[in-house]
């Protein structure tokens, strides 16, 4: 099995190339399975629902996020490459707010088997500019990601920050987001040859 995570803000093209990489892997045949965070099982996705409309504090949220993603983690039985839209470093860039925030959330971080590690992560990096050109495009953000949407800047020194940590042999890969999709979607493809995850 290899983990892949794609990180980043809602609008940042993240689901966009997903999405490619399906198409891309049913094409070359290549087994996958493909899931997100919260959410990701029929289970799941009911706490993701009650998670989205929530006004549920910090730590609890930190806590829901990881008690979810234990559970999905148990569940998996796939030996192909698994494609996670959002991860840890969701919970870290997004719930940490204060020192104590982030030891916990990095303490919970360790407790993940390491095979589950993402081998490579791929973070689409974008400006705040973009953002509210994109959201205003496109519509309304749901309430989680309007509750957000004015700590960008802390948001993203987060995943700025967690990119510099170790854990396990995983590939933090930033990408600009600001691309067109066509590029982003080669660019990806070609770290995973570089990388030996398909060939």
């Amino acid at each position: 099995m290899h983990v892949i995570s794609f990180e980043g803000f809602e609008y940042s093209g993240k689901s966009t190339q997903i999405a490619l990489l399906k198409k891309f892997f049913i094409k070359k045949k290549i087994v996958s399975t493909f899931t997100r965070e919260p959410g990701g099982n029929k289970d799941l996705e009911k706490i993701r629902k009650i998670i989205l409309q929530s006004d549920f504090d910090n730590l609890s949220l930190i806590l829901f996020f990881f008690a979810s993603r234990f559970s999905l983690l148990s569940s998996f039985k796939s030996n192909g490459i698994v494609v996670f839209d959002r991860f840890f470093d969701s919970t870290y860039a997004y719930q940490n707010f204060t020192t104590r925030d982030k030891q916990l959330i990095l303490n919970l971080i360790k407790q993940i088997h390491k095979k589950y590690i993402p081998r490579l992560t791929f973070y689409f990096k974008m400006n705040r500019k973009t953002l509210l050109e994109r959201k205003n495009k496109r519509g309304a953000l749901n309430k989680f990601d309007k509750k957000y949407l004015g700590d960008f800047a802390r948001i993203q020194k987060n995943y700025n920050d967690l990119s510099k940590v170790k854990i396990g042999k995983r590939i933090f890969i930033t990408i600009d987001a600001s691309q067109s999709k066509e590029l982003i979607h080669e660019e990806i493809i070609r770290n995973l040859k570089k990388w030996k995850l398909i060939k």
